[in-house]
């Protein structure tokens, strides 16, 4: 490919790529963290966006990483607990400011912007992934928000992405669960499968006619990229659409909770490995994920979206389960997390001693006709 390298003013940790045809070539390069998302990096990338919807000479964005096994596997949510420990709490909101300014940037961008999830594509990974207009994924691609883990919660406009996937989306906020190219596709959140290297779509790309296509670039692409779609057999997730149908009716949270936790005995692995995780899980995350998704199913905008979970995000990194979740995972990797004791495993008994208030009336609202709040 002749792409010339561009002078990067933006991060170390990116390579910008000028390429023919007015294409960008940009990659996440920090493939020991697997490509997670700071502040730094959210920042330049927010700003390069920006440079890019006002620069004439761009017309498309490719974003990918400089290795297969992760596009991104989230944010540094290590460097966001110590924050935490230190009391630093304005400086962790500062990132979750920076990526959601990102993710609500791409929804609305005027160019096309093309992304390569291929290998681990969760959490803060995936928020910006669903940012695009078009997600291509490999047969080696793994798509999670595996929050409820950790103590966190799906952010990054999973409470809107999820909750438009209706009863899918509940079960996978709720069990982190993993899914494949097929499972990411059958769901609308991938929009194409590719079997070929990326170096070979990518100059597909790069070698579109775009002056043959007076129905526009996005049309462009859209065509392009067709041909070079793979369907996969079903995955783990469409083989279980009725179970998950079954168990998450979104009507009582205690309901789906046990319905889900009473999987351990399914005959699939993987229904029960998404058992397992939510049993393990952050109760207080299963409770806050439940609310967002009946929240999201209300259908705000994309600002909306992000300036709730501004708030909620202020709220969980405060919460005990987020230092207590990452430690156990990722830090002393014990996988034994102390979670904070509930009174009940309803949404009063777990978070009414804390409640996730907020300044937007149509989620407090929401608190009261669940009686977290009275």
């Amino acid at each position: 490919m002749t792409n010339s390298p561009l002078t990067n003013d933006y991060h170390p940790d990116l390579i910008i790529e000028d390429a023919k045809n007015g294409w960008r070539v940009v990659r996440l390069n920090r493939p020991k963290s697997l490509h997670a998302l700071d502040e730094s990096i959210a920042t330049a990338l927010l700003k390069l966006f920006q440079d890019y919807h006002h620069d004439d000479s761009v017309k498309a964005i490719w974003l990918d990483s400089t290795t297969p096994k992760a596009f991104c596997a989230g944010g540094d949510v290590r460097k966001l607990r110590q924050l935490v420990i230190n009391n630093e709490v304005a400086a962790a909101n500062q990132f979750f400011e920076q990526e959601y300014a990102l993710d609500l940037l791409l929804h609305d961008y005027a160019k096309p912007v093309v992304v390569w999830g291929e290998g681990y594509v969760m959490g803060g990974g995936l928020g910006l992934f669903m940012a695009a207009p078009f997600r291509l994924v490999t047969p080696y691609s793994r798509l999670a928000m595996p929050e409820v883990n950790i103590g966190l919660y799906p952010d990054v406009g999973a409470t809107r992405f999820l909750a438009d996937r209706g009863p899918i989306g509940l079960f996978t906020g709720l069990t982190g669960s993993i899914m494949t190219a097929a499972g990411g596709y059958g769901i609308g959140w991938a929009t194409h499968i590719c079997d070929a290297q990326r170096d070979v779509v990518l100059q597909k790309l790069l070698n579109i006619d775009w002056d043959h296509y007076p129905a526009g670039d996005f049309r462009a692409l859209d065509d392009t990229l067709n041909g070079l779609h793979r369907p996969v057999a079903p995955g783990p997730l469409q083989n279980s659409l009725d179970v998950i149908h079954s168990v998450c009716r979104g009507v009582s949270f205690e309901q789906d909770y046990q319905a889900i936790i009473g999987l351990i005995d399914a005959r699939s692995d993987w229904l029960r490995q998404a058992s397992e995780n939510l049993a393990k899980g952050s109760p207080s995350t299963a409770a806050i994920t439940w609310l967002l998704w009946q929240w999201g199913r209300q259908v705000h905008s994309w600002q909306e979206v992000f300036a709730l979970e501004l708030q909620i995000s202020d709220w969980k990194i405060r919460h005990p389960d987020f230092v207590e979740g990452v430690r156990a995972r990722l830090v002393d990797k014990d996988l034994s997390p102390a979670w904070e004791a509930c009174e009940s495993m309803s949404l009063h008994g777990i978070l009414a001693k804390n409640p996730p208030v907020t300044n937007i009336e149509s989620w407090n609202a929401l608190l009261k006709q669940y009686h977290v709040i009275s």
